[in-house]
């Protein structure tokens, strides 16, 4: 028997170049979106990471706390502000609603005597 050597070759379609030729040119625009997306991943990744640590360690409850505090630092000006403005139309009403309930008191204690009743000079038999 004789041995033959033969040689096949894979024929490779046009649609693996174009594809690959697209891959080439849109490397570097693929890198660059990796560069410039990279430091906000890492940043959300630092975050994920450090509220993972803080809800297992339990400090979550003690950081809602602070939190909680620096808003009402930071809100307490503004809260004083609309209370300082709205005293003066609150204490009027006070006073007003205090008038009205005295004069409604004094009107109940006021006995009005009956009127005579007049009776019509014609009457329905």
């Amino acid at each position: 028997m004789r041995a033959t050597n033969t040689i096949r070759t894979v024929a490779v379609g046009n649609e693996s170049s174009v594809k690959n030729v697209a891959l080439f040119l849109a490397a570097p625009f693929i890198g660059l979106l990796y560069a410039v997306l990279l430091p906000f991943v890492g940043i959300a990744m630092l975050a994920l990471t450090g509220a993972r640590a803080l809800a297992a360690s339990g400090a979550l409850g003690h950081a809602a706390e602070v939190l909680k505090n620096v808003a009402l630092l930071v809100t307490s000006p503004f809260i004083g502000l609309v209370y300082a403005v709205s005293f003066p139309f609150v204490g009027i009403a006070m006073l007003v609603w205090t008038a009205v309930n005295a004069l409604a008191a004094t009107l109940a204690r006021i006995e009005v005597p009956a009127l005579p009743r007049i009776a019509p000079a014609y009457q329905v038999a």
